[in-house]
């Protein structure tokens, strides 16, 4: 069971095209002050005014929540493009609605995928959560998504909220979400040409659910948020960086270390320097240990793996990346300023 909320505000701001947008947070973000008169700004206001929506930015959160915003949002905007986006994210949602959990998805016409995900508490409850969603196309039957899609066939875009204890559903309801003691959630999407991009937004059952407080104010920043999330995914979705993959020994033994756990120290470090390229000889001398000694734990790990040859182990390896949440993106290029130092500027 799911119900649609009420239809957004989306500030003057939102309806800019997404690069603009992000220039003219940009443009603001380097004064605090200046950010803080944008949220404020009178033409979001009449935009608002006009079209009847829910109330502007600066009404609909108290002025705690707007202070912690103003110093929030330019290392948000910084992150585009960078692993630590997603955090950054959940960050601001936390200061606007005390959401817990935070996940963004990428729906095209076959297929949900993963942009970024994010929990409070550090843990990859998130992440995890959205790996059970997946598997097995959970997702094909979640009544929620399903009602943001309907909707979005007349609409630019969809708040759905999921009765999560009523779900008929019992893995959507018992697994995805009671094994995290998730208890509310606010899913968000837009349409983005002809694909939709969405937000989950969630809070455990000890945080309580959404009031109509915490609603409001995620409403009156969706716009916003909703650029910001466009222009990520259009720098990350260009593919990511193989390079990194194959050229970076960090890469490889981090990739390894969070995704094949199971693997022994020794036969991981031995694995990685063969992914890399380094020869017998070269891993005996780095790891100190006898070309024999490699060899053995070479065999072990082609073993273990149930594979034969270093192609396969290759192989085996770049499914890994490919699926590992914090694998290299392609870095935008960095800007001069630094964010700490705007969020301390009084």
């Amino acid at each position: 069971m799911s119900f649609d909320m009420q239809k957004p505000c989306l500030p003057a701001l939102a309806t800019l095209r997404p690069c603009d947008s992000v220039r003219r947070l940009l443009d603001c973000s380097r004064k605090p002050r200046a950010l803080v008169s944008l949220l404020r700004g009178t033409n979001w206001q009449k935009s608002a005014w006009l079209h009847g929506e829910t109330m502007p930015f600066w009404t609909a959160l108290p002025e705690s929540a707007l202070h912690k915003l103003a110093a929030n949002f330019p290392a948000l905007i910084m992150s585009i493009g960078q692993k630590q986006f997603g955090v950054r994210l959940l960050t601001l949602l936390n200061d606007t609605c005390g959401a817990e959990h935070a996940t963004v998805f990428h729906l095209t016409a076959d297929n949900l995928i993963e942009v970024t995900a994010a929990s409070m508490d550090g843990s990859d409850t998130a992440h995890r959560q959205v790996g059970v969603y997946l598997k097995e196309g959970l997702w094909r039957r979640d009544p929620t998504l399903t009602e943001a899609k309907l909707r979005l066939t007349s609409e630019d875009e969809a708040f759905v909220r999921t009765d999560i204890a009523h779900l008929t559903d019992d893995v959507l309801r018992d697994i995805v979400y009671g094994q995290s003691d998730i208890s509310d959630r606010l899913l968000i999407c837009s349409r983005w040409g002809d694909d939709i991009v969405g937000l989950s937004v969630l809070r455990s059952s000890h945080a309580g659910p959404f009031t109509t407080s915490d609603i409001n104010g995620v409403q009156s920043i969706a716009g916003t948020i909703f650029a910001l999330l466009a222009k990520h995914i259009s720098i990350t979705w260009d593919g990511p960086n193989v390079s990194v993959a194959l050229t970076s020994l960090e890469e490889i033994e981090s990739c390894i270390a969070a995704c094949a756990s199971s693997l022994p120290r020794r036969e991981a470090e031995v694995c990685s320097r063969i992914i890399y390229g380094m020869s017998s000889v070269g891993i005996s001398l780095e790891l100190s240990i006898s070309e024999e000694t490699v060899m053995t734990y070479r065999k072990r790990t082609y073993h273990r793996l149930d594979i034969a040859t270093q192609r396969e182990l290759l192989l085996w390896y770049l499914d890994l990346w490919s699926h590992w949440q914090d694998r290299a993106p392609r870095e935008p290029a960095q800007l001069p300023w630094k964010p700490e130092k705007i969020a301390s500027a009084r």
